[in-house]
């Protein structure tokens, strides 16, 4: 995952460093409810309906929206991730989307080049990533919902809240600077403690 790099205006970059100050919400949203839906959400994934996973995607949102006093954002469960192939190379593929102006959730259940079913995992961090936008246009008033080591950061405490991992197996991310934007080092992140 790499940030997006500052904007240069006077507005914007004051809502890109406060949503990269803020790398967790606290109090976390209660786990019970959370975790009970991601269960049923990745039965509905492996399972392969998107009917079921649309319904399960819902479960999941209600209580995040209702903790943070926000509507959950409909959601819509579509096939195949776009994608693009360069010398028969996947260059590019859409996991999801989220639109400000409708404030709705648009996620791909199939992968891009083999149209199989996504890892439930993968589903999760996806929707939650998508519900993440959300709270930065509705309940934060970041417009830009940029993607900074803080917004990463609430989208890897929702995540791994959903699935219930222990603290002791938690890894910090650790970053990389590039340039004019930050990158995750995905190797310090899954060694360190």
């Amino acid at each position: 995952m790499i940030t997006d790099a500052a904007p240069r205006g006077a507005s914007p970059r004051r809502e890109f460093d406060a949503s990269d100050a803020l790398t967790a919400f606290a109090p976390p949203p209660p786990a019970d409810a959370l975790q009970t839906a991601t269960l049923a959400l990745c039965a509905a994934v492996e399972g392969g309906d998107s009917k079921d996973v649309r319904r399960a995607c819902a479960g999941v949102l209600s209580p995040l929206a209702e903790f943070f006093g926000v509507a959950a954002p409909p959601v819509r469960v579509l096939g195949v991730r776009p994608h693009r192939v360069n010398e028969g190379v996947t260059t590019y593929q859409l996991y999801g989307d989220y639109s400000p102006d409708t404030q709705r959730v648009r996620v791909w259940l199939r992968t891009a080049v083999r149209g199989k079913v996504s890892s439930p995992r993968s589903f999760l961090s996806t929707l939650v990533h998508e519900f993440c936008h959300h709270l930065d246009c509705v309940k934060l008033d970041w417009p830009g919902s940029f993607h900074t080591r803080g917004f990463y950061g609430r989208v890897d405490q929702l995540y791994h809240l959903a699935l219930a991992t222990p603290d002791a197996q938690r890894r910090p991310l650790h970053w990389v600077k590039m340039g004019g934007v930050w990158r995750i080092d995905w190797t310090r992140s899954r060694t360190a403690r």
